[in-house]
């Protein structure tokens, strides 16, 4: 009986909600990212993917809340588009022979929510992303919506749905 209630507890933390509704929210998969995430400060509201095979794009989406330093620290490189570009851009290892990311970012807001608008070139094989980081302060925290797409009409599309 032990095993089986918390079986049951546990179930929610490695099945995963859903970030927000989507455009074909029926092709969208929920992950479980919640049973990996062990900062306090954050809390894991659901992360969703969709796969070209199943959408007819790929796209991902994470949404979150912070508190305290962790949600001022977020909310500062949102308000720091160029910043959080460079940062981006630069390469992963020291001497890396990968070259690094082209990115451009520019400041976006839709209703409440507010954030930057980043696109994103090169890598070891020159792929394009595009991709949204916005945020809205709540009476619980700030609420943060990461999406990351490979076709800025998508992505645009995505974002504007995921935080109505």
């Amino acid at each position: 009986m032990t095993i089986g209630f918390f079986s049951l507890a546990a179930c929610d933390y490695w099945i995963g909600d859903a970030a927000a509704t989507m455009p074909d929210q029926g092709s969208w998969q929920v992950l479980p990212m919640r049973a990996f995430l062990t900062n306090r400060d954050v809390r894991v509201e659901g992360m969703q993917l969709c796969t070209l095979a199943r959408c007819g794009y790929d796209a991902a989406l994470e949404r979150f809340t912070a508190t305290g330093e962790e949600a001022a620290a977020l909310e500062r490189a949102l308000a720091q588009p160029r910043q959080l570009a460079a940062a981006i851009a630069r390469p992963a290892r020291p001497g890396s022979k990968t070259p690094p990311p082209q990115v451009v970012a520019e400041n976006f807001g839709n209703g409440a929510w507010s954030g930057v608008h980043l696109a994103m070139t090169g890598g070891a094989k020159s792929r394009h992303v595009e991709g949204y980081a916005v945020s809205r302060r709540g009476p619980a925290g700030t609420t943060f919506i990461v999406l990351i797409a490979a076709d800025a009409a998508v992505s645009k599309r995505l974002i504007i749905a995921a935080t109505r």
